[in-house]
């Protein structure tokens, strides 16, 4: 395994871009199983990188043309024992390679992704109040559910049922 390859995957997974990229797994049900590619991202100081929390995250979702090619398992076995941490920082330096490459090849090909702003919220979970008014649609409320998720349409009209104290 090429050590710069790894020196720089540790330096990326340690950067602001790898947990924004964390972010979008968790909070956009739509990313499975694409390519994520960070456009832009704001975090404050009320928003808290290392907690998956930004104001707002700018992706473009790309479809896995090429699939990454791990070395076998038998290489991270030394005196009979396997080495797991050696063997899944690798596996993830060259899914991290992968995905970079792929996405650039796309681009360079003028293949379009699929873009999405996710803007987050600070929310409370131990305040014991709703953050949409009683009066509030149903289907408003239920976007209580997913409070990060952002893709649903209705929140375009969402806020004005938010409760002030949100």
């Amino acid at each position: 395994m090429d050590k710069t390859l790894i020196e720089k995957y540790r330096e990326y997974a340690n950067s602001d871009e790898a947990f924004a990229v964390l972010f979008v797994k968790k909070y956009l049900e739509k990313s499975k199983g694409k390519w994520i590619d960070i456009v832009n991202y704001s975090n404050s100081k009320y928003y808290y990188v290392n907690d998956l929390e930004f104001k707002f995250i700018i992706c473009v979702l790309y479809d896995k043309k090429i699939q990454p090619k791990y070395p076998p398992i038998m290489n991270f076995y030394n005196n009979g024992k396997f080495n797991e941490r050696s063997y899944k920082e690798t596996c993830r330096a060259i899914t991290w390679e992968t995905a970079h490459r792929d996405i650039s090849e796309q681009k360079a090909n003028y293949i379009k992704g699929i873009s999405y702003k996710i803007e987050g919220v600070k929310f409370n979970k131990n305040k014991n109040s709703n953050f949409f008014i009683e009066e509030a649609p149903q289907e408003i409320k239920d976007l209580e559910k997913n409070i990060n998720d952002r893709t649903n349409p209705l929140w375009d009209i969402a806020f004005k049922y938010a409760s002030k104290c949100f």
